[in-house]
């Protein structure tokens, strides 16, 4: 796989990286960002390092293929490096990850389902690649985004640490400052304000 470090936005050979990555590895997620927002390329590598088995696995899941999942990933590794400034909160980075990843998962999808119809249309396509199964999850994942962009801050971002990031409770309270008791509150209130949102996709 081509490492990020050795790319500009446009795929070519960028300048030598400004910082090395032992010297980057204990920096936190926001700090990461920033430096790459910044134009360090070695930031960038070390936080793709840092979650790319959660995004090939979540990749993995989605598309049913360990080559397709590692095409997609490297796609969004290159899609986020070029978005990375447009994200508000630096430290909700692996969540915001996760989402390009989902988008790139869908457009493979739907490609997918495309070109199976173009091939023979009297053949069922498997179930996850049908044009039924890609609109709809797609649509559900749309109302999904509207739903929690919806949520008062504190709920999105524990909802987002606990269900996409897989952090711990005790993980949640240290990032968020905040006690065990106000996280599960959080949480909980986020969960059902979502599951009432999204009841029309029960």
């Amino acid at each position: 796989m081509t490492s990020l470090s050795t790319l500009d936005a446009g795929g070519d050979v960028a300048d030598p990286r400004p910082s090395s990555h032992l010297e980057l590895e204990h920096e936190t997620d926001a700090a990461l960002v920033n430096l790459a927002v910044a134009g360090d390329s070695a930031a960038f590598d070390v936080l793709l390092q840092r979650y790319r088995a959660n995004l090939l696995g979540f990749a993995v899941s989605t598309l049913g293929s360990s080559a397709e999942a590692d095409d997609v990933v490297q796609e969004a590794f290159i899609a986020a490096w070029n978005k990375l400034s447009t994200l508000n909160d630096p430290s909700m980075v692996k969540p915001w990850l996760m989402r390009v990843v989902r988008n790139k998962c869908m457009d493979r999808l739907r490609a997918a389902s495309t070109r199976l119809t173009e091939l023979d249309d009297s053949v069922p396509a498997p179930a996850r690649f049908s044009p039924f199964e890609v609109v709809s999850t797609d649509l559900q994942n749309d109302a999904l985004d509207v739903a929690l962009s919806a949520l008062p801050t504190n709920q999105r971002r524990v909802w987002e640490m606990r269900e996409l990031s897989g952090l711990s409770y005790a993980a949640m309270a240290e990032e968020l400052d905040m006690t065990l008791p106000r996280v599960r509150g959080l949480l909980a209130r986020a969960r059902q304000n979502l599951a009432n949102q999204m009841e029309s996709w029960r």
